[in-house]
């Protein structure tokens, strides 16, 4: 008694009102979480917290409004999905930090992280014999391509894409903003002594984030890991289920987009920076 629900109401063919409770009515609090999120990026990141918002706010708006349209309508999920991370990418990465070498630098060796991790699923789905037909959502998905053009094939992947790109963006911008500043402290570095200190930044940063990514997978798969283990299954079946073998794919294709991101973006950042000092 007292508690706020949200109800479902459908309408019968003879005109009758059939009547449920769906759920509780959680619409305040959930804006409410938001906006403390936001407030906090603000206060304490400042302008940049701002602009940080504002791209988490247009990278949110391109997936529920573009990416899920779009993919209902029969549109290939991974082609909407490698345009629209692209584009996010890009945009993010212009609003914290202007349209500049560091930022172009970052944008560009975290898509080639993306894309390495990308292929890594791929060829991992192949020897592994995964597909989206063996997600826990996969038997609604199907009820779904019955009423729509929806085609959940390559649905798998575009999460993994998506999930990549989060961890990836952190990656490339720490190693471009770092050679940019090494950079200004002594232009006369060349362009294998960059390289050489983005690698000892990056190996820092690798061994964190991809611990991070992981841990972040294991936790979503809390419960059903509890689930599965209070079950009796011995290792040798448990590490033949569906359910491992997608989250360490999940797990090690983000990893391997990280690691791929450091070489990629010291790389072009060295080759780009000693470039600009050789033509002055």
């Amino acid at each position: 008694q007292g508690d706020k629900v949200s109800i479902r109401i459908d309408v019968n063919d003879d005109g009758g009102y059939q009547v449920s409770v769906y759920n509780y009515y959680r619409v305040p609090q959930i804006i409410t979480a938001i906006a403390i999120f936001i407030l906090l990026l603000i206060v304490i990141g400042g302008k940049k917290g701002a602009k940080s918002a504002v791209g988490i706010i247009f990278t949110m708006v391109c997936i529920i409004w573009i990416l899920l349209p779009l993919t209902m309508k029969g549109y290939s999920a991974l082609l909407v999905t490698i345009v629209l991370i692209l584009i996010c990418n890009l945009v993010t990465f212009f609003l914290i930090d202007g349209i500049q070498i560091k930022t172009v630098v970052a944008a560009i060796g975290s898509m080639c992280g993306v894309l390495a991790g990308a292929g890594f699923s791929v060829i991992a789905q192949r020897f592994m014999s995964v597909t989206t037909y063996q997600m826990e959502e996969a038997e609604n998905l199907l009820l779904i391509m019955g009423t729509t053009d929806l085609k959940i094939k390559d649905l798998f992947l575009c999460g993994i894409l998506i999930a990549c790109m989060g961890a990836v963006m952190d990656v490339a911008m720490s190693i471009a903003s770092s050679i940019a500043e090494l950079h200004i402290v002594n232009p006369q570095l060349t362009r294998w002594e960059l390289f050489r200190s983005g690698m000892n930044i990056g190996k820092d940063a690798m061994g964190t984030m991809s611990n991070t990514l992981i841990l972040a997978f294991a936790g979503n798969s809390l419960n059903m890991m509890v689930m599965i283990y209070s079950y009796g299954i011995g290792f040798q079946q448990l590490m033949n289920t569906d359910f491992i073998a997608i989250e360490v794919i999940r797990s090690i294709a983000g990893s391997i987009g990280i690691i791929c991101t450091v070489p990629f973006v010291a790389f072009i950042a060295a080759t780009v920076f000693a470039k600009s000092h050789s033509t002055k």
